[in-house]
């Protein structure tokens, strides 16, 4: 499904999340705003989203974010009211309480990283992002001075800890979703220009991630833009009306003429 506004802020999406039932859709965009809008589907299939709204993520000094240099805002996961948000770039983990209406309400806090965690280049920050079966945080970067592995680790939980990603066949890591049922999906895309776009989804195990371990897991789906794919940058999960875990995917358009904006759903075979 391909989504379009005359919003002109609207595109960029990178994180994102849905509510439990599968209908309530939140996602944030490079130019540090904040969208909420709602699913609704059609015989058990995705038919649409109404009610979009649009909100500018405040910034650790409670200023808005969009037109700030450099604060590119990338990972996010929900838990309850409270939001975290990874920040490209400036490599910033941010904590937010939000209101009824799912949008944040006052200045974001920060939350340190671990003095271990690696640095980052600029275009290649921790963009996925996962809470932990213990409450702690899943974070994985996008880039890495290793052929072999991405850079990552776990902050908060029981105890802070780095692991790192395998990675093949020149896939980056964009996204990390938990599942209803426990485990992870990871998000990755390969782009090799001028025309050349695929995407692939891994399946994680919870119990791999641990100190010093790398990480790999099952491939459960991988596509190229001979299957109308796009630059996919986010992954949600929930449970369906019918009992399925349901995997949900939106894209990235760089706010570019030839790239789209395109949400896509997909039954994990369990």
């Amino acid at each position: 499904m391909k989504l379009i506004s005359s919003d002109p802020d609207f595109g960029g999406l990178s994180g994102l999340r849905l509510d439990a039932d599968g209908e309530g859709l939140t996602t944030i965009s490079d130019r540090g705003n904040w969208f909420r809008g709602e699913l609704v589907y059609a015989e058990g299939r995705l038919a649409g989203v109404i009610g979009m709204k649009r909100m500018a993520t405040p910034g650790r000094d409670g200023r808005p974010l969009p037109g700030r240099r450099g604060f590119d805002t990338e990972g996010l996961e929900i838990e309850g009211r409270t939001a975290w948000v990874t920040t490209e770039r400036v490599n910033w983990l941010t904590r937010y309480a939000l209101g009824p209406d799912g949008f944040p309400v006052g200045a974001g806090q920060a939350i340190a990283l671990p003095k271990t965690a690696p640095g980052i280049a600029r275009n290649g920050g921790y963009e996925s992002l996962a809470r932990s079966r213990d409450g702690g945080l899943i974070l994985i970067a996008q880039s890495s001075k290793s052929e072999d592995a991405f850079p990552a680790f776990v902050v908060g939980g029981k105890k802070p800890f780095a692991f790192s990603l395998a990675r093949s066949d020149d896939f980056r890591p964009t996204d990390l979703t938990r599942l209803p049922g426990g485990g992870f999906v990871l998000l990755e895309r390969r782009y090799q220009p001028p025309f050349s776009l695929s995407v692939r989804m891994k399946r994680i195990a919870e119990k791999d991630i641990a100190p010093g371990a790398v990480v790999d897991g099952p491939v459960l789906m991988e596509a190229s833009l001979a299957q109308g794919i796009d630059n996919f940058e986010g992954i949600a999960a929930h449970r369906g009306a019918d009992g399925r875990t349901v995997l949900t995917v939106i894209s990235d358009d760089n706010f570019h003429p030839l790239q789209r904006t395109l949400l896509m759903q997909f039954a994990l075979g369990e």
